[in-house]
């Protein structure tokens, strides 16, 4: 299957967040960063074009975005809340504290088309995000808040294998209390669902460090 489309992200932060978001950031090849150290600098970096989301630290950058939207097209993502609740309008807060995790979903929100396309697995028809399948007789299969999570990633890989190590992080986001053991039970319990042998997965495979999707998009 053919690559996902790369999104640049433009990311105007302190320096101790926008170094460890560019780090974390790094991991996922669906993603380019272009950090900057100033709303000079983000403003330049946006007038050279290229970017697709803009993600800002309010601490210092909340003025440059409420004026970027203005003319930027794509999510606007800022992490902290507004100065002032009444006047921001375009651009989304995210509060602190939170997770890489939520972070990364609503990344991934602005980046993909409003309506995601339904895919085939096995015998049965999945829309992204939703928390059910459909067979052919319309007959539908409940799932998880996990069992979707998973299954949407999965999805998004393409076809490629996701490490059990970032299926945990984005997720779970590394909880304490969940491990390797906590994924593996979990993606038991969808091969139950999806598969017509559980004890002989052909759709839901286990790689040497993950797991990897078998699907086609839906007619």
């Amino acid at each position: 299957m053919t690559q996902p489309h790369k999104r640049n992200i433009l990311l105007l932060a302190a320096a101790g967040l926008r170094a460890s978001l560019a780090e974390q950031l790094a991991h996922y090849p669906e993603f380019a960063v272009s950090p900057a150290t100033s709303a000079e600098e983000a403003t330049r970096l946006l007038d050279r074009g290229g970017c697709d989301i803009l993600l800002v630290d309010a601490t210092i950058g909340e003025a440059f975005a409420c004026q970027a939207r203005e003319g930027f097209r794509g999510p606007v993502l800022l992490i902290g809340a507004p100065s002032d609740p009444m006047a921001a309008q375009a651009p989304e807060y995210i509060a602190r504290p939170f997770r890489f995790a939520h972070l990364l979903a609503r990344l991934r929100a602005g980046a993909e088309e409003p309506e995601r396309p339904i895919v085939v697995i096995g015998a049965y028809r999945y829309r992204p995000g939703a928390f059910e399948l459909t067979d052919a007789a319309d007959r539908r299969r409940s799932l998880t808040e996990k069992e979707a999570e998973i299954l949407t990633r999965l999805v998004a890989a393409r076809g490629a294998a996701v490490t059990k190590d970032m299926l945990l992080r984005e997720v779970w986001g590394y909880h304490p209390t969940v491990t390797t053991r906590t994924l593996e039970t979990h993606v038991s319990r969808l091969r139950r669902k999806i598969e017509t042998d559980p004890t002989e997965a052909r759709l839901l495979l286990t790689e040497k460090n993950g797991y990897r999707l078998v699907f086609s998009p839906a007619r």
